[in-house]
């Protein structure tokens, strides 16, 4: 990868609609040039989709938090299974530290957070949770190229 990828990667974060003419445009080369660029990005698995970026406010979403579980070590990655089909999950990940799982919840009210917090809580192999409410989101950056 070089300049020119990193300047494509940063275009198409910043606007995943942006044509390669436009591309083409600000980064110097031929539209066909981007657009090999573009494929080879997508084919080693560097851009793995084109997406947007919706606010989960404007859905009536607008209670986020984190929530740290304690499954005993070896069963994140099971636990974690079992919980990939609820819509109010929008992240989850195993992790170190003092839990295996970090649940990313986001929801339309406390309400609803408490229903998938006990629902957490009520899997055998749930220990202990600690939850994190966001009260303001700071910074939401792309990824640096």
């Amino acid at each position: 990868m070089d300049e020119i990828d990193m300047k494509i990667l940063k275009l198409l974060q910043e606007d995943s609609r942006i044509s390669y003419t436009d591309l083409s445009g600000n980064v110097g080369i031929s539209e066909t040039a981007v657009r090999r660029r573009v494929k080879k990005l997508l084919d080693e698995g560097i851009i793995t989709r084109f997406t947007i970026k919706i606010d989960p406010e404007k859905l009536g979403k607008g209670v986020t938090a984190f929530v740290g579980v304690d499954v005993g070590g070896e069963m994140g990655p099971v636990a974690g299974s079992e919980l990939l089909n609820d819509p109010a999950i929008s992240e989850l990940y195993t992790v170190t530290g003092d839990f295996d799982l970090l649940i990313k919840v986001t929801c339309k009210d406390v309400k609803e957070l408490e229903r998938v917090i006990e629902r957490v809580r009520g899997m055998d192999f749930t220990k202990t949770t600690r939850t994190h409410v966001v009260l303001r989101k700071l910074k939401d950056a792309p990824l640096e190229p």
